[in-house]
């Protein structure tokens, strides 16, 4: 036999060899990430349990709160949507099994400082999971440090806490829904060159994320007619924490600089923001529901009365009369060893005066 044939004969017996020893490992490796992945699709099998049963809205079959406790943290109460989500809250842990005496309540006041002093408070109380809801994304940090050296598990709510899984809308779809909603409304009123300026009212307190919140209705406009149109047209205010007073006075300096505005379109965070936008354009005296496009975010009780009074056009709605029935399954789940999503949203949909009745039915 040549040697030049042999040698070929020999290297490909070692490369035969080779990957006979290799395909073994192979199969061990790919069984190993079918496990991995297999144990990551049913890692949230127990929190989809309790999802089942909270939106039955009835005391569950299985009391897994028991014997255990709970703080939440309001973004500030008084204002319709966080004492609707303070109720569910409540109702929720009832129907868990947990103790009314082991759930803990604090009110933000819509003040960063306070939060920080109400997260110490709870944290002296050592609950076995904490709920937090508090607008200002750099204390958000400063509390997941802290509950995090105390190994408390933190569930964030609508503004994100590092390292906490979080719980709320989808901000840059929410967004987006509202703007193809508002170009609905453009198209029919005659196409957006009858429109002087887009408006949005920001949040910019809640970081980059809530941000997403404006952001994405502004990119349902480029999307639609270019950013080369779009921009110039587009004016961002800072609504400060999400109140009335703040946002009132940001669209006051913003129509002071812009006296030309007859034709707008306008979005808001949440529906506190869009009340105190509205009465500035009252106020100064341009207000005409036929000349100005509004669609907010929230479609609480004060968005849907907005709504009926024919002062906004539309308001994707975030249901928070039901955030504890992912707040508590969330909550249960982490005391009782479990993995919850990272990312849980709520549903959403597009409200308006034509349908609100379905969701919302007038009193």
């Amino acid at each position: 036999m040549p040697k030049t044939k042999l040698i070929l004969i020999l290297v490909l017996a070692a490369v035969l060899i080779a990957t006979f020893s290799i395909m073994p490992g192979c199969k061990t490796s790919q069984a190993a990430t079918d496990k991995t992945v297999a144990e990551s699709e049913s890692g949230y099998a127990l929190y989809e349990q309790l999802r089942e049963y909270a939106k039955a809205n009835k005391e569950w079959p299985e009391k897994l709160a028991a014997n255990y406790s709970l703080a939440f943290t309001n973004i500030m109460g008084g204002i319709p949507f966080c004492e609707s989500v303070w109720q569910n809250v409540q109702d929720q842990w009832k129907f868990a099994g947990g103790d009314p005496n082991k759930l803990y309540y604090a009110d933000n006041q819509y003040d960063a400082t306070m939060g920080l002093q109400n997260a110490d408070i709870l944290l002296a109380k050592k609950p076995n999971v904490y709920i937090n809801f508090q607008f200002d994304s750099k204390v958000n940090s400063i509390i997941s440090n802290k509950f995090g050296a105390a190994n408390i598990p933190i569930i964030a709510v609508d503004v994100p806490t590092p390292g906490a899984p979080f719980m709320g809308v989808n901000n840059f779809q929410v967004a987006y829904m509202a703007g193809e909603k508002a170009i609905e409304l453009v198209e029919a009123a005659g196409g957006i060159d009858t429109i002087d300026k887009i408006i949005l009212m920001q949040m910019p307190s809640g970081g980059e994320v809530v941000m997403l919140r404006s952001e994405g209705f502004y990119q349902a406009f480029a999307d639609k007619y270019g950013a080369d149109k779009i921009d110039p047209m587009t004016i961002r205010g800072d609504g400060g924490a999400g109140e009335a007073e703040q946002a009132n006075q940001a669209l006051t300096d913003i129509l002071s600089a812009n006296p030309d505005i007859e034709n707008a379109v306008l979005t808001s965070v949440n529906e506190q923001t869009m009340s105190g936008c509205i009465a500035a354009v009252q106020t100064a005296g341009r207000w005409d529901p036929e000349k100005w496009i509004v669609v907010t975010q929230g479609c609480d009780e004060t968005g849907q009365q907005q709504l009926r009074d024919g002062l906004t056009d539309g308001s994707v709605a975030y249901f928070p009369e039901k955030y504890g029935e992912y707040l508590i399954p969330a909550s249960v789940a982490l005391m009782n060893g479990a993995l919850v999503p990272p990312f849980i949203y709520v549903e959403n949909e597009v409200i308006t005066v034509d349908n609100i009745d379905q969701f919302y039915p007038a009193k």
